[in-house]
């Protein structure tokens, strides 16, 4: 698959999210408008009280934008592969992203570029070793 592939079915992912926290907040505003009997209050609450469309349309695009940023750098390195992990990569991205976070040497990386720095003189070493068993 193509990068933007990874992008628009990680995006999609990330979409699906915010739609199952609108479904949620949907379903307790309809049963807000019933009374134990079933039937609609004379006056039943507005939905806006109970979804809060700035914040979702704001979290809409922030899920949907590392959606489509881990599925891609999942995509592109062969971490996943397909449209079915794509969309997975991207519905989990902030777990994903929060956990790849956590591992020292990506940290260290994302924040500094010392990491090049120390690790050249190891790579120097590696290579002469690999020059001598050749």
């Amino acid at each position: 698959m193509a990068w933007w592939q990874f992008a628009v079915l990680g995006a999609a992912g990330g979409a699906v999210v915010e739609a199952l926290a609108v479904f949620k907040w949907v379903t307790v505003w309809e049963a807000d408008r019933r009374m134990p009997t079933g039937s609609v209050k004379a006056k039943p609450p507005g939905w806006r009280q109970y979804v809060d469309v700035p914040a979702l349309a704001w979290l809409l695009a922030i899920r949907a934008a590392l959606g489509a940023g881990s599925a891609i750098l999942f995509g592109v390195t062969a971490q996943i592969d397909g449209a079915y992990a794509a969309i997975a990569c991207g519905f989990a991205a902030p777990a994903l992203l929060a956990q790849l976070g956590s591992v020292p040497q990506v940290a260290a990386a994302v924040t500094s570029r010392q990491v090049a720095a120390d690790a050249a003189p190891q790579l120097a070493d590696v290579a002469a070793q690999v020059g001598d068993a050749v």
